[in-house]
């Protein structure tokens, strides 16, 4: 500092040492702003091993639901298989690119990440959509609960008997697929589940099944009555000696850099025009931060009105999915696959 201040005439040192204090203060905020976690480079390396998944799903209708699978790369022998239950509104399909075996694909960020994560690691991947818009918990012989658990078992023992038979079942859901999951795992045997962003159905439990399998919950806790259903949901798994582990999602600052990353086809020019409009509609605060989740933003009609869209523009529930990532309050995410596919992979000494 000193050498800094001697080539600085005497009467312009203060202007000088504010403005380095400034400036100081001001790469200390950017530094400090929450933003998308940093990828370690191992996670780094396993993304791109992952993007070179090419996704193309086999579809069929069975007892009503709309069923979508993918199997591993013929280089990678299965180590497992994984059912995926989806939210309300969103689809099996929505966990596939658009691809010859599934043109109606939509590939949504988060789901379509997940997918070629499973896929890269030796996973056979199960997507189920429910029948109407959310899943049904009716316990019946007409309902999904056992709709689902005779497609798990024909898709391991008679569609891919000799690829599947006798591999450890883990099972992933999220919101109303959470509950689903919950649900389904008093009946089928997983080697582990991952309930996102839902408590499950245990407080209507009487008592916790005998050998329920250990649960991950994903959560993000700016949902606080949410937060305290998991915490509870938890408490009663442990009392039954059920294995458990929380993970929790905070909020970050949006970016152009992150959504065109994370959105394959939004150019980095778009991304920037989007971003800009989310500051200048004040949709974000001055860090950055969405004031509401993407859901309950008019971030598209501002930017139509902005004429910053292309032609054309099909993103939409993509773009909305990344703002709702961003707010941390009720989202699907793969940011946390890696400590995901660590905790099945801790729990696969049971098979199903």
């Amino acid at each position: 500092m000193d050498a800094f201040l001697a080539g600085i005439p005497q009467l312009r040192r203060p202007a000088a040492l504010i403005a380095s204090c400034c400036a100081l203060v001001l790469l200390a905020t950017v530094l400090l702003l929450p933003r998308a976690p940093p990828a370690a480079p191992e996670q780094l390396a396993s993304a791109a091993a992952a993007a070179a998944v090419r996704l193309d799903a086999r579809v069929e209708r069975r007892s009503g639901n709309e069923v979508l699978w993918q199997l591993p790369p013929p280089t990678t022998p299965p180590r497992a298989a994984v059912f995926v239950a989806p939210g309300c509104t969103i689809r099996a399909t929505d966990f596939f690119d658009a691809s010859p075996g599934c043109p109606r694909c939509a590939g949504l960020p988060e789901e379509r990440r997940f997918t070629r994560e499973a896929l890269r690691r030796g996973y056979a991947v199960l997507a189920v959509s429910s029948r109407a818009e959310c899943w049904s918990l009716d316990t019946g012989d007409g309902g999904e609960l056992a709709a689902v658990e005779s497609i798990i078992e024909w898709w391991v023992k008679e569609r891919h008997p000799n690829q599947l038979a006798g591999l450890p079942l883990v099972g992933i859901g999220a919101s109303s697929g959470g509950y689903f999951l919950s649900a389904l795992a008093a009946r089928v045997r997983f080697s582990s589940v991952a309930i996102m962003i839902a408590e499950g159905v245990f407080a209507t439990m009487e008592e916790i099944p005998a050998r329920y399998p250990p649960a991950l919950f994903v959560q993000m806790p700016k949902d606080g009555e949410r937060a305290r259903e998991v915490a509870a949901s938890m408490g009663k798994l442990r009392g039954s000696r059920v294995s458990v582990r929380e993970i929790q999602c905070g909020e970050f600052a949006v970016s152009a850099q992150f959504l065109a990353a994370r959105i394959p086809g939004l150019t980095l020019a778009v991304a920037d025009g989007l971003v800009d409009v989310l500051r200048r509609k004040g949709f974000v605060d001055e860090k950055g931060f969405l004031k509401n989740d993407g859901r309950s933003t008019p971030w598209k009609k501002a930017a139509e009105e902005a004429k910053i869209l292309p032609e054309e523009f099909r993103l939409e529930r993509h773009v909305t999915e990344e703002l709702n990532l961003a707010y941390a309050y009720h989202e699907f995410t793969s940011l946390k696959n890696g400590e995901i596919f660590d905790w099945f992979e801790s729990h696969m000494d049971h098979k199903s």
